[in-house]
């Protein structure tokens, strides 16, 4: 009898815990240093700063803030997007272009800046799509 609360507890949970993120993927005919070359250039064009460049691991992360959404919180500062590259060669000869696009919006806490995450906005969709429309052709 104790295993129904125990079942409909456990399917509540796995309902809750939705992916944030969207991810996207191309396969480009482009060597990896190539395609995270090309990731780099559209950046500046749709408004994201660059936080992180790994060169030997074909690597990008950038931020864009987002100070047009507002919330009935006093702590909300303000929603922050940012998108992580990661281009690396398959077997057959050809390059994985992985996007992943989050969404944080972050508060003003007693300890400072705190970051939580959101599910995707649309902005971040918008940018992750343009990038693999720009770099992920074959």
């Amino acid at each position: 009898m104790r295993s129904h609360p125990i079942l409909g507890m456990l399917f509540l949970l796995s309902a809750c815990g939705a992916a944030f993120a969207t991810t996207m993927t191309a396969s480009p005919s482009a060597s990896p240093a190539d395609a995270i070359a090309c990731v780099r250039d559209q950046l500046r064009p749709i408004h994201y700063q660059q936080t992180s460049f790994d060169q030997d691991n074909f690597r990008v992360t950038a931020r864009k803030i987002d100070n047009s959404v507002h919330r009935a919180d006093p702590q909300y500062r303000r929603n922050i997007d940012r998108l992580e590259v990661q281009a690396a060669p398959t077997a057959d000869g050809k390059t994985s272009l992985s996007i992943v696009g989050r969404s944080f919006a972050e508060f003003e806490t007693q300890r400072g800046p705190t970051e939580e995450e959101q599910r995707a906005s649309a902005g971040v969709k918008e940018s992750a799509k343009a990038i693999l429309d720009a770099c992920g052709k074959s």
